[in-house]
């Protein structure tokens, strides 16, 4: 009953800034109930968008509304406008679709299908956090929208390309930190390791007789003198609880992934 009146709301919400009534095909892939958009900006986005969307076999999608009726959240009401507006590329409907509701200050962003390999946890995290939140909260719609256009087409080509975004794997840090580090020293080694065996008129010295004048050593003072110390501080990094640690997708029991919050 409650998933049913919040479709009821969205349709009605939907229907009256969009008259006549709305259906699942009025809507484009970067629809703006708000007005936040210039007309002109819509269809640059939306030419885009479509280009995108064919081009990846993945629907990537704008959805910018006034505001929510309910309480439910923005990341409910971007399922539901996913599901009910018939987003999603293909038999599998594979997508990702960017919910702000501008007077709440409320976004979600969220995943379907072969979205959910292409837009990883943490690549979710770097798209809202270095690329579209601190945009929006300047309220530069466009710019953001842009942004996430030229972010996701990114994510894509790298999953098309068989490593999609995401946490770089540990592993491979300490295979190029063997590399950077240890190999430079290797050749240090051998290269002195050679120097070393070409001196051969170098004796080892059993004695210091060489070194003490005629007459013997005579000490007159000693004197200790403190010159300087060496201190070596190691940062130890704390790890951000918002973000994903093991890489990969968490997916809910719908199938979708996301992330949603305040701007």
């Amino acid at each position: 009953m409650k998933k049913l009146s919040m479709i009821i709301l969205l349709i009605l919400s939907l229907s009256l800034a969009l008259a006549p009534v709305v259906s699942a095909a009025d809507l484009d892939l970067v629809t703006d109930l708000a007005g936040v958009l210039t007309s002109s900006q819509v269809q640059t986005l939306n030419a885009r968008a479509e280009r995108i969307s064919d081009r990846y076999r993945c629907d990537v999608a704008i959805v910018v509304i006034d505001e929510m009726t309910d309480n439910d959240g923005a990341y409910e009401w971007a399922r539901y406008v996913y599901r009910e507006f018939d987003f999603g590329y293909g038999s599998d409907k594979s997508g990702v679709i960017f919910f702000l509701s501008v007077d709440d200050r409320d976004f979600a962003l969220v995943a379907f299908g072969y979205g959910n390999t292409a837009f990883t946890d943490y690549g979710k995290d770097v798209l809202l956090d270095e690329h579209i939140l601190p945009l929006l909260r300047n309220d530069r719609y466009f710019d953001a929208f842009s942004a996430y256009l030229d972010v996701a087409e990114d994510y894509l080509r790298q999953a098309r390309d068989g490593t999609p975004f995401d946490r770089p794997d540990s592993s491979s840090i300490f295979i190029k930190l063997a590399i950077t580090i240890l190999l430079p020293l290797l050749i240090a080694f051998i290269v002195c390791s050679m120097w070393k065996g070409q001196m051969k008129t170098a004796v080892r010295a059993t004695t210091a007789c060489n070194y003490i004048p005629q007459g013997g050593f005579n000490l007159t003072a000693n004197t200790d003198m403190f010159l300087y110390t060496t201190r070596t501080v190691v940062r130890v990094q704390q790890q951000s609880s918002g973000s994903s640690s093991r890489g990969g997708t968490s997916v809910d029991s719908k199938g979708f992934s996301g992330r949603s919050g305040k701007f």
